[in-house]
């Protein structure tokens, strides 16, 4: 393919960035607009980019991108006419028009042509207008005003914009209006009327302009400007800053309150336009969007940058290397004070460590802030594709997010979009019914499907339910029975609860036939093994022919985390406080035994013990057996467990590191850190730890029954 060839590198990679970015908006803006079609702002806002999308692809000389583009612009530009109206069949054909963009899109990475029809894509959009055509359209011909006459109108200056001009006066600067006359036969009326007021922005600040700067950025801009801008340059000097922009005819600069200037203020008459526009909506304009070409004047547009992904990993690296250098320092200054209390040099040392330590808590802070992200980013892409899920399995429903504004780690929201689509998919093919199915059982038509998302506690909540058909658990005992999973009995003698939570176990479904989408259950044991790396649990709750909700519980941020430093066996591991609910001691005559399994009683619930040398396959540093224990109550998901360590040390921060390929993955070891005193500390996983015994106890159960040879 074939490019401008006077486009540089660098406006490739913002074109490229700005396209990805009006895509995905199009992308989610088209799929909302299905159900807010009297949403003017929704409609402008898309109208707005596709209209930017085509004049920056024929700037490119991305022609193929432009004529798509082209022919949803048309289209939409009928709908803010209501010309049409929004149907199913119209937004099918934007949605194609999308999925278009993005192959196209790819071309410029590629710099090779793809096979894709864009005859047939164009052609498709236009049927999808002409086939709704709600209304006269003046026999094909639509007259459009792009000016207003304004003849003998007067520049009016409000009470707050004088006193502003009268504060500016009085600080020695210089009031001075400015009347700009653009070509008339410029195709960028309102990029340069942008510019201009930039150009004055840069001098001092713009009191007042006509047109204002919304409608400038709305491109609702003409051949004249007028403003009044306070700085400390004179007249001649303003003009002469602007006068270089391009298709600018005619600068006239004047004192506020001279005659002279009073002149100024009278608006001349604006010739009145008119555009012939065809019923296909073709229009002789080539514009793009005025903030990509020359910003804005307001001060805080300024006070963002784009940085590379890559750069804030690294500054995340250092900054976890420093808390992990803060560990060390803390605990070093509190040696050298015990061992000498009296030294001067000391205390000196021990206020520069704490000062220290602040400023790195003060970095990891707003590094930390840096990289919180709204959940948006995912959120963002799942109403197309249940839109797409629930038209190809003829189901009916309403798709409700909530909380998309919810910020977390950078790094978890990566991880979380793969166990998400499992989740909906299953949802959308199995959980909720058909309409006729639905009717038959006294349910509307319309399903329910809501995804929402909230912060609690130093956590991220996000909870996907349904209002479909539910879990039987007596078909999860079937099924389980079935495959292997558990003896009749053992079935037979599982609760509810128990019985359902099989589902997360590989290779557990309760769905009567295979589909290409999902079945519910398979895929579950990766959703839970997928949050639970992230320190995350995940659980359900259902009710047959009610609904069934999900519910994922995740730290904030993986990078570092509170832990609770425990000895086993003389060596130091890291238990997550996300898991510990309690930390208790309790008398060896507490500890009871049912059937084989020992136990504890808490609070009138009987907890199953872990020993924690047992499960890691070690010795406890006492041969002799204890008078108390110490005992860390846990929780994974719904389930409880008392576990028995050696020794309870200090609570702080963990920085977690990767075990490397080399290790691979170690069940029950989420990672490691380093301690202040610069040793190696494995951090437990005890959702992992906690199921693999429970999988353990299930194996023995099914061999004692006679179910494994």
């Amino acid at each position: 393919m074939v490019l401008n060839s006077e486009i540089s590198a660098e406006e490739l990679k913002v074109f490229m960035a700005e396209a990805e970015e009006h895509i995905q908006l199009l992308d989610e803006d088209i799929v909302k607009l299905e159900n807010e079609q009297d949403n003017p702002q929704l409609l402008q806002e898309i109208f707005r980019s596709a209209h930017t999308l085509k004049g920056s692809s024929a700037m490119l000389g991305h022609e193929r991108m432009a004529e798509v583009t082209h022919a949803m612009e048309s289209l939409l530009d009928k709908l803010r006419n209501k010309k049409i109206s929004v149907n199913s069949q119209l937004i099918d054909a934007l949605l194609f028009g999308i999925d278009a963009l993005k192959v196209l899109k790819e071309e410029i990475n590629s710099m090779e042509e793809s096979d894709i029809d864009i005859l047939a894509i164009v052609e498709q959009i236009n049927k999808a207008a002409d086939s709704n055509n709600g209304s006269s359209d003046n026999g094909g011909v639509n007259l459009k005003k792009n000016g207003e006459k304004k003849t003998g109108k007067l520049f009016t200056i409000n009470k707050n914009a004088e006193k502003k001009i009268q504060d500016s006066l009085k600080k020695g600067l210089n009031a001075c209006i400015v009347k700009v006359f653009i070509n008339k036969s410029s195709e960028w009326l309102a990029v340069r009327s942008l510019q201009v007021i930039n150009e004055m922005t840069i001098l001092g600040e713009v009191i007042v302009s006509q047109p204002a700067l919304k409608d400038i950025e709305e491109e609702k801009a003409d051949s004249q400007l007028i403003a009044i801008v306070c700085c400390p340059r004179r007249p001649e000097e303003v003009q002469a800053a602007i006068q270089p922009i391009a298709d600018i005819d005619k600068v006239t600069v004047a004192p506020y309150g001279s005659e002279e200037g009073k002149a100024l203020l009278n608006l001349e008459e604006v010739e009145e336009k008119q555009v012939v526009e065809q019923d296909n909506g073709h229009k002789s304009e080539n514009k793009v969007d005025l903030k990509s070409i020359a910003g804005s004047n307001k001060a805080e547009t300024m006070q963002s940058i784009r940085v590379d992904v890559k750069v804030l990993d690294n500054l995340m690296n250092m900054v976890e290397e420093l808390v992990i250098d803060r560990s060390r320092i803390s605990q070093v200054g509190k040696m050298l004070e015990t061992r000498y209390p009296d030294d001067d040099l000391v205390g000196d040392l021990g206020d520069t460590s704490n000062h220290i330590i602040k400023v790195i808590n003060e970095l990891y802070q707003d590094i930390m802030k840096v990289r919180m992200v709204p959940i948006s980013l995912v959120f963002s892409k799942f109403p197309r594709m249940v839109r797409d899920l629930a038209q190809k399995q003829h189901k009916n429903l309403d798709f409700i997010v909530k909380g998309e504004s919810t910020e977390l780690d950078r790094t978890i929201i990566e991880k979380i979009h793969d166990p998400l689509i499992h989740l909906l998919r299953n949802a959308v093919d199995h959980g909720i019914e058909l309409p006729e199915d639905r009717r038959a059982k006294g349910k509307p038509e319309k399903a329910i499907l809501r995804l929402s998302a909230y912060q609690e506690e130093g956590h991220i909540v996000i909870t996907l339910e349904d209002d479909g058909r539910g879990i039987d658990a007596q078909k999860v005992r079937e099924s389980a029975v079935k495959k292997g999973f558990a003896s009749a009995d053992m079935a037979a003698k599982m609760q509810d609860s128990e019985a359902i939570d099989l589902i997360f176990t590989p290779g557990m479904s309760t769905a009567e036939k295979t589909t290409d989408v999902s079945g519910r259950g398979v895929g579950l044991d990766i959703v839970r093994t997928n949050i639970e790396r992230l320190n995350g649990t995940v659980t359900l709750s259902t009710k047959v022919n009610v609904g069934t909700v999900f519910t994922i519980k995740l730290p904030l941020t993986v990078a570092v985390f509170q832990g609770l430093i425990v000895s086993v066996h003389g060596a130091s591991y890291i238990v997550p406080l996300v898991s510990v609910m309690e930390t208790i001691k309790i008398k060896m005559g507490d500890i009871k035994t049912i059937r084989g399994k020992e136990v504890m009683l808490l609070r009138d619930s009987i907890v199953p013990i872990l020993r924690m040398n047992k499960v890691l396959g070690v010795r406890s540093k006492n041969g002799h057996v204890k008078e108390e224990e110490y005992v860390l109550v846990v929780r994974a998901g719904d389930k409880t467990a008392g576990i028995i360590v050696d020794e309870l040390k200090e609570q702080q921060e963990f920085v977690i590191k990767s075990l490397g390929k080399y290790l691979g993955d170690l069940k029950g070891i989420a990672g490691a850190t380093i301690l202040g005193d610069g040793k190696v500390a494995l951090i437990l996983d005890i959702p992992t730890i906690m199921r693999m015994v429970i999988h353990q106890e299930h194996y023995a159960k099914k061999v004692e029954a006679g179910s494994v040879s």
